[in-house]
């Protein structure tokens, strides 16, 4: 009866230290998949959300009004063509830090990179400010970039932006920010273009754009302009 009595605390230890094996395990496994689950709407090199991330934001906000700005950098291959990709990575770093910390303050606000040079900026708001978040834009990426050799570089982006209404297609939005863009693009760069409300959205056919803005980009080019 005795060395059953001692045997009791040592069971109940082991019971005890398995428990909290059992409990560390599950949360290891769940930090585990939040990492993994982080990683799958994560940008690795800007660390802003990626295309994932954003249409998962964006059909959260599906029940409320928003402003939409994308950017696209004004002669950003020439960045890499003159300076290097680890000159273009930087700058892409330093842009994404600075369209982040513009809107960091704004409840619900979100970045995000679709690729290449191209940035989205996502603001929850009652009533239209699309302008005005394209012009805050172009207002913070007006400081040059310290590049990592030193030497400054002037970076410009044109903005194409969209006040999105309750219920509106996620995709179609981006369309119409695509757009406006392409105009900003067509008429020099370095400014904001608005898609008109009047109008509806348009259908979701992001190619024959993204062709001409590339081609737009390409003509400034060769014409020499800024």
């Amino acid at each position: 009866m005795k060395a059953r009595t001692m045997l009791l605390p040592a069971v109940a230890a082991a019971s005890l230290a398995g428990h909290v094996w059992a409990a560390w395990a599950a949360r290891s496994h769940r930090s585990q998949l939040a990492q993994v689950r982080r990683a799958a709407i994560t940008d690795p090199l800007t660390g802003l959300l990626n295309r994932l991330g954003l249409f998962t934001v964006l059909g959260e906000l599906g029940g409320e009004s928003y402003d939409l700005a994308l950017v696209d950098l004004d002669g950003f291959k020439q960045v890499n063509d003159t300076y290097g990709h680890d000159a273009g990575d930087a700058v892409l770093v330093e842009v994404a830090a600075r369209l982040s910390e513009a809107i960091g303050e704004v409840d619900g606000a979100a970045v995000a990179r679709l690729g290449g040079d191209e940035i989205v900026l996502v603001c929850p708001s009652p009533a239209p400010i699309a302008h005005l978040l394209g012009t805050e834009v172009v207002r913070c990426l007006a400081a040059p970039i310290t590049l990592p050799d030193g030497r400054e570089l002037e970076v410009r982006a044109s903005v194409g932006v969209v006040s999105a209404l309750v219920g509106d297609q996620p995709a179609r939005v981006l369309r119409a920010a695509d757009l406006a863009l392409y105009r900003a693009k067509a008429a020099g760069g370095d400014q904001v273009a608005e898609y008109d409300r009047i109008a509806e959205l348009p259908p979701v056919e992001t190619r024959p754009v993204v062709r001409l803005r590339e081609m737009t980009e390409s003509a400034r080019a060769l014409g020499g302009a800024a």
